[in-house]
């Protein structure tokens, strides 16, 4: 018994001790070869989609959600979209699981093998329970970052729109945490789930229930275990940053501290006489230097990040064995994959490419990184959270920094006037809890708004008249036609006060409602129009507008080139927080709306203040 006990440890010891040098390499070359066949057929699926949604003539977006579900794209589009998830899965999950299944076991693997065995396990997944499973892992883990994953949906997040709508009630905002919470608990009661199905053969309503077992005996193992594991490679992470980026950075910006920034150089004129002065000799060094460093830092933190990702879910396999079959069967040597010069060849040529590129990125600085115009700010409700919303206080606010125009929502009344609010009804603002549509104009004067900065004092409700006095000249308004009454009565009765105000060339009708922009865009198009959208597949550049205005996760470089190439701008809204509102003034994109004025402000001084390696 007590040899046993002992072959037992000394086998634990060993798969610990050479866990990671021995199956890292070939968990590494497999991510990579099974990353370009994932990146080919999601291509294929993708294309697919987007030819079906341009046979609307345009593309399938949350503005012309609804002719689309009414027609037979519908279900084409949704085949091809859950064939396109089941790509990711079968690829960067499932095969996974078999495969550090395969290496923990001592057998031998293939990416053919593995990639078959998830193909195959998929129809375990056909039941109600299995589904929930597959939809967990498409949209719940990303929202609370636990679990495994997808990259197709690791970053989705919930609009901002729809956030701020729940964050600005208590009962919501809790509603929100509650569900959070419970799917918190949910991850980790089932969180061995696909384990048990894929390598114990088990149905998902079998695995969960096997797992909700595991988790009651060895929860709180596991826990600790998890976290020792968590802080093992939080340490590694900061490690690789530190040598990789932090440390060569620092080298390179004291080399270039005493050297002027954002000086133009003529590389053309450069090549033709054949010298150049020595600080253009030293600038163009350096620029190269930073590329390099950056390139080849950020190359070890991916690789980096990328094989403590698969570390984790090889111990997380690891942890399901010894739960479910003991230590004695657990962890053979496995003969050895003589992979070394793989990984010399791809280190080396990984290494020839970086510096290839940063020769390139440091020769023709200036054509990539120096934009002609800055990214325009318009403010949210006329003056995001510098004013009361949807205020003249707004729109004065937003001028007075320099705001290239203002986003109000416009109603209309009873009686046919229009009105600026934003909800479907005052009751937020007011307390009355009637909507515009059902009030008449006199009803709608003697409602008194409370300011929305809390600074106490009492507004009256807005006319589309009174923003046009005040902006006519000075800014632009985006006058988003918004609600029940957002229809082609309420583009015809705008284009007369606008014309009426003379102020054709100051503002932009918008809306969520693509049938509306399309009717204003077609009958009136000395006016700029645009179209909102928060999710959509297609060539967006197609639709009927001047501008296109996207949620953040839209706005991708792809996306912001085709409506580029069809002369037409690029718009992102809600953008209120730091990091994503650097990268979008950063970007190629044409202007953001934001409520954070003063933040978009600060950081566009701090880019402007940027050295060529920041």
């Amino acid at each position: 018994m007590d040899d046993q006990k002992q072959t037992v440890e000394e086998q634990k010891k060993i798969s610990f001790g050479k866990l990671a040098y021995e199956a890292l390499p070939e968990i590494w070359s497999f991510q990579f070869i099974t990353a370009l066949i994932l990146a080919v057929v999601s291509k294929i699926f993708l294309l697919a989609m987007s030819f079906v949604a341009e046979t609307t003539g345009g593309a399938a977006t949350t503005a012309n959600l609804r002719p689309i579900l009414l027609s037979w794209r519908a279900p084409v589009l949704l085949l091809l979209g859950i064939l396109v998830v089941l790509c990711y899965i079968v690829i960067e999950l499932l095969s996974q699981i078999y495969l550090t299944n395969d290496i923990l076991k001592g057998h031998s693997s293939s990416i053919r093998q593995e990639l078959f065995l998830g193909l195959r396990s998929v129809r375990r997944f056909v039941t109600p329970t299995g589904i929930f499973v597959l939809l967990y892992v498409f949209i719940a883990v990303p929202l609370t970052g636990i679990g495994f994953s997808i990259s197709l949906t690791e970053s989705f997040h919930i609009p901002n729109f729809i956030m701020d709508v729940m964050l600005s009630k208590r009962i919501y905002a809790l509603g929100y945490l509650a569900v959070l919470l419970i799917l918190v608990w949910v991850a980790y009661r089932y969180c061995f789930t696909l384990h048990a199905v894929l390598l114990d053969g088990m149905t998902p309503a079998e695995g969960r229930k096997k797992s909700a077992e595991i988790m009651k005996k060895h929860g709180r193992k596991l826990l600790i275990a998890l976290a020792k594991l968590y802080l093992i490679l939080a340490v590694i992470r900061i490690a690789v940053y530190l040598l990789c980026c932090y440390l060569p950075g620092i080298f390179v910006e004291r080399y270039g501290k005493s050297l002027p920034h954002d000086q133009a150089i003529d590389i053309v004129k450069i090549i033709e006489t054949g010298s150049a002065s020595e600080t253009e000799y030293a600038i163009i060094v350096y620029r190269v230097l930073s590329a390099f460093v950056i390139l080849l830092g950020s190359y070890f933190f991916a690789v980096a990040s990328l094989l403590c990702g698969a570390y984790f879910l090889l111990c997380f396999t690891r942890y399901y064995l010894e739960y479910t079959r003991g230590g004695s069967a657990l962890f053979p040597e496995r003969p050895k994959r003589k992979l070394y010069r793989y990984k010399v060849v791809s280190m080396l040529g990984s290494a020839v490419l970086i510096a290839v590129l940063s020769l390139v990125l440091g020769v023709i600085y200036d054509e990539i990184f120096v934009r002609a115009e800055p990214v325009k700010i318009i403010a949210h409700r006329t003056g995001g959270t510098l004013a009361s919303e949807n205020s003249i206080e707004g729109l004065y606010a937003a001028m007075d920094h320099g705001c290239y125009g203002s986003e109000t929502d416009v109603q209309r009344t009873k009686d046919g006037y229009y009105v600026i609010n934003h909800d479907d009804s005052f009751k937020r603002l007011t307390g009355v809890a009637k909507a515009p549509k059902d009030m008449t104009m006199a009803e709608i004067r003697k409602l008194r708004i409370r300011d929305t900065t809390g600074n106490g004092e009492v507004l009256s409700v807005v006319t589309i008249n009174e923003m046009l006095d005040v902006i006519k000249g000075k800014e632009k308004l985006f006058i988003e036609l918004k609600g029940k009454t957002a229809d082609t009565r309420m583009v015809d009765d705008l284009v007369e006060i606008i014309r009426e105000k003379d102020c054709v060339s100051d503002v932009v009708l918008i809306s969520l409602a693509y049938n509306v922009i399309d009717y204003a865009e077609s009958t009136y198009p000395e006016f700029e129009t645009g179209t909102l959208f928060f999710a959509g597949i297609g060539n967006v550049a197609k639709m009927n507008c001047d501008l296109l205005i996207m949620e953040e996760e839209m706005a991708t470089e792809t996306r912001v080139e085709q409506i580029h190439d069809a002369g037409k701008q690029a718009i992102v809204w809600t953008v209120n927080t730091e990091d994503p509102m650097r990268s979008f003034l950063d970007s190629q994109i044409d202007g953001i709306i934001t409520d954070e004025i003063e933040l978009a402000e600060r950081v566009q001084a701090e880019l402007d203040a940027r050295t060529e390696f920041e």
